[in-house]
């Protein structure tokens, strides 16, 4: 009995690799037919956004740290329209960082501030919350003139 036991298990054994052996060749197909270059080309615009978002948002968040660190007030944000959620997001951020006094120290701060939001927008690409960011920078340069 211990002997076909063993045999049986054997053949259990050798079924699941075989179905596992004629399966890999048909996902691997499917996967292939799946991926065409349409897809491809949706998938890398896609990255292409995801990517603009992000260098808006690093220009954003440095653009507002400047102007913080210059002694704009924050209520001069308050009568901007953002269509941008992560704008509002940056700015109070910015106005709770600590601020600095040196030259040096302060610029330091300003590029890890800027890249900080970049890097958190590589992190959670939700292209909504990210999205308008270029107009938002546009509408607060705007009130530097």
């Amino acid at each position: 009995m211990p002997r076909a036991k063993y045999l049986l298990d054997k053949f259990i054994l050798v079924y699941n690799q075989m179905k596992t052996f004629f399966a890999a060749p048909l996902i691997l197909s499917l996967t292939i037919v799946s991926v065409t270059p349409r897809n491809l080309k949706a998938d890398s615009h896609a990255i292409e956004v995801s990517l603009q978002n992000c260098m808006h948002a690093k220009m954003f968040a440095l653009h507002v740290i400047e102007r913080r660190n210059e002694n704009r007030p924050i209520k001069d944000y308050e009568k901007i329209v953002f269509e941008s959620p992560a704008a509002l997001e940056i700015i109070d951020d910015a106005y709770k960082t600590e601020n600095l006094t040196a030259k040096s120290n302060r610029r330091k701060m300003e590029i890890n501030f800027s890249e900080k939001w970049m890097n958190q927008c590589f992190e959670c690409s939700c292209s909504g919350f990210w999205a308008d960011l270029e107009i938002a920078l546009a509408k607060i340069k705007k009130l530097c003139t």
